[in-house]
């Protein structure tokens, strides 16, 4: 007889990225998929072959999605909600969806454990009557994200039916409940998921860390999973356990990343810094806006930029995210590159055109005649291309590359050749950073404190390496194969 609960991984299997956990439960009927992302590298090898892509058929040919006769799913892709970008405009397409309805489907939800788009980017093509459980945090920034964002194939939320929960809640799902508690990682609205199945107590770990300003929320996922296994009498079974840097350890901090800016700081040798990080790192943001707001610098970011973070300032009910303050900052000045009418841009105008605001909005042209003394921000190649040529020529900078873990091939040449450009104009580069993920001595403190009685690696390009540092504990560890199930004993 087979056992009553199975996970199957169809993402995130030797590589960082594109999770996609399956988790069927036979005794309470139960259908979930724990994230459903889609890996920036193999999207970005697809894009190369074909670099607009339109059917979700193109992802499925290249094994970025899963195929529909390898799922025992009903009607996973909506049959109405997929978005051909050159056949539609967006408000079109949204027209076009209004009255119609995806046939139903047999999976219970979709468990989204934080907003980056490798854990989330495949909504977008998921038949719309399946529910999307997602931190109410981690909902506003996806939906921000995605406004900032062009209207295209692989974003478009519109018709999602979504289910927003908080650290505290229970999420029942045909009597099966799931614990989400938040965990510090390099984005707000980051959780695991503590699920209580006929077969025992799985956790998922998400994407964390231990060595960030919120670490003691990581620690409230280790406390809560251990609270339930003693209330419910049982030991916890699976662990499925992000490794990104179980092949490296580093001592850092996002304190480490304060003081490493201000000793460039010491003798005042640059007249403006360029920088780069993940716009979704908050953490990041309100490091580099303090900086500048402790030696009298300007922190420049682009219309787009404030559009996200204002969204974020406005609905915020924790202190974390009303600081800093894109309306009350003074030190933050906002670039406007272009005169593009796009539907954000109408509310953000209505924001800067506010008496008070109007000075701090600064154009294009203006970088070339500033006197130094500013942080000049950049969240893609889009924005650099767009402010390369206006820095301005008699002043001394410095580039600081601040950004996430470079584990994808495509990144690191962005990178370089932006290093590389920049250093021709005489700009030297630095990579002050601080990662979003735990670091391997860390893995192990978190591991053996949920000393689960199996590990399943997920998210990292070294699951063997797993094997060989727990090889002396009393864990038994499955190195997963793509679409193969993993059977979860009783």
């Amino acid at each position: 007889m087979g056992s009553s609960v199975k996970l199957t991984l169809y993402g995130g299997v030797n590589k960082v990225g594109g999770n996609k956990v399956l988790l069927e439960d036979n005794v309470y009927d139960v259908k979930v998929f724990i994230d459903f992302g889609i890996n920036s590298s193999e999207f970005s090898h697809l894009k190369a072959k074909n670099p607009d892509p339109t059917k979700v058929e193109q992802l499925v040919n290249n094994h970025i999605l899963p195929r529909d006769e390898d799922l025992p799913i009903q009607n996973l892709y909506s049959k109405h909600f997929i978005y051909d970008h050159n056949k539609y405009k967006f408000r079109e397409k949204v027209r076009d969806c209004e009255n119609k309805v995806d046939p139903p489907s047999n999976l219970d939800g979709i468990l989204i454990s934080h907003p980056h788009r490798d854990h989330y980017q495949g909504l977008s093509f998921v038949n719309r009557n399946i529910s999307i459980y997602a931190g109410v945090v981690t909902k506003r920034i996806i939906k921000a994200s995605s406004l900032c964002m062009p209207p295209k194939f692989e974003n478009f939320l519109y018709g999602l039916q979504w289910t927003r929960f908080r650290t505290g809640n229970t999420i029942n799902i045909k009597g099966m409940e799931i614990f989400p508690v938040h965990v510090d990682h390099s984005i707000p609205a980051a959780y695991g998921f503590i699920i209580c199945t006929s077969a025992g107590i799985i956790v998922y770990s998400g994407d964390f860390r231990m060595h960030g300003p919120l670490q003691l929320m990581t620690a409230d996922l280790i406390r809560k999973a251990r609270e339930l296994s003693e209330e419910k009498r049982n030991n916890i079974k699976y662990l499925i356990c992000e490794g990104t840097h179980i092949n490296k350890g580093a001592i850092e901090s996002e304190r480490t990343v304060k003081q490493h800016l201000r000793k460039l700081f010491n003798y005042m040798l640059f007249d403006y810094f360029l920088v780069h990080y993940d716009r979704v790192n908050w953490d990041r943001f309100r490091t580099y806006v303090n900086i500048a707001k402790k030696f009298g610098w300007k922190f420049i970011i682009t219309e787009k930029d404030a559009y996200f973070y204002n969204r974020l300032n406005m609905k915020a009910v924790y202190d974390t995210m009303k600081d800093p303050n894109i309306e009350a900052d003074k030190d933050i000045l906002i670039l406007s590159q272009d005169d593009t009418k796009l539907p954000w841009k109408k509310s953000l105008n209505e924001l800067l055109g506010k008496s008070e605001m109007t000075p701090r909005r600064i154009s294009i042209d203006d970088l070339k005649t500033l006197e130094g003394k500013f942080f000049l921000y950049f969240a893609s190649n889009w924005d650099y291309n767009k402010i390369k040529n206006y820095l301005p020529p008699n002043l001394r900078g410095a580039f600081i590359c601040s950004n996430v873990d470079p584990y994808a091939e495509d990144y690191r040449f962005y990178k370089n050749k932006i290093s590389n450009e920049l250093f021709e104009k005489g700009i030297p580069s630095y990579r002050i950073h601080s990662s979003g993920h735990a670091k391997v001595h860390d893995l192990i403190r978190f591991v053996n404190e949920i000393n689960p009685e199996y590990l399943i690696p997920i998210h990292t390009n070294y699951p063997e390496a797993f094997e060989k540092i727990f090889r002396n504990e009393n864990i038994k560890i499955i190195l997963p194969i793509r679409e193969i199930p993993i059977e979860v004993d009783c």
